[in-house]
């Protein structure tokens, strides 16, 4: 059986000793990777939807009806960890044989803004919006998820390559 190299990255399961795994390990080291990419960012834009609520708690009413932070935090972090696994699987799809030095970082955020804003686009036809909730409403989700997703898309390969740096080894191919 002849299967593609590991690119130096260890396998979960080697069971021939060969440096290389079976499909199974391929397909869950990809998963674990796009995981680890959206509970990233979902915690990251979660915390920022605390910060909304906390400011909207402050300046309207919205106490007398719900929890506002709690509200906030929650929408961003789904939105965060949706955006964040489309992100790393749009970069697999479109990058997916450069390392991580070659890639630009303007490029990585105009990708973060586009899939990013798509994100509320996908919330509205299974209901995630409340009843009332107006187009303008949904431009305005999509212009601060696409704000958040050209900073967490940059950031994200910033943080990539600086920790690939730290560990002194070569840089690694990204998996498509």
């Amino acid at each position: 059986m002849n299967l593609p190299p590991s690119h130096g990255v260890p396998y979960l399961y080697d069971t021939d000793g060969n440096g290389q795994g079976s499909p199974m390990d391929e397909l869950l080291r990809k998963a674990r990777g796009l995981l680890g990419v959206g509970l990233t960012w979902g915690a990251l834009w979660a915390m920022v939807g605390g910060v909304i609520g906390v400011l909207l708690g402050f300046m309207t009413d919205a106490w007398l009806w719900y929890n506002p932070i709690t509200t906030w935090a929650l929408g961003m972090g789904m939105y965060g960890f949706v955006s964040g696994v489309g992100f790393g699987k749009l970069l697999a799809l479109t990058e997916g044989r450069k390392r991580l030095d070659q890639l630009s970082l303007k490029k990585m955020a105009l990708w973060g803004v586009l899939g990013s804003a798509a994100v509320p686009l996908l919330f509205v036809p299974l209901g995630m919006f409340s009843v009332g909730t107006t187009f303008i409403d949904i431009l305005g989700a999509m212009g601060l998820t696409a704000l958040l997703g050209g900073i967490s898309a940059p950031g994200a390969v910033a943080l990539a390559r600086h920790a690939e740096l730290s560990e002194g080894d070569r840089p690694e191919l990204l998996e498509g």
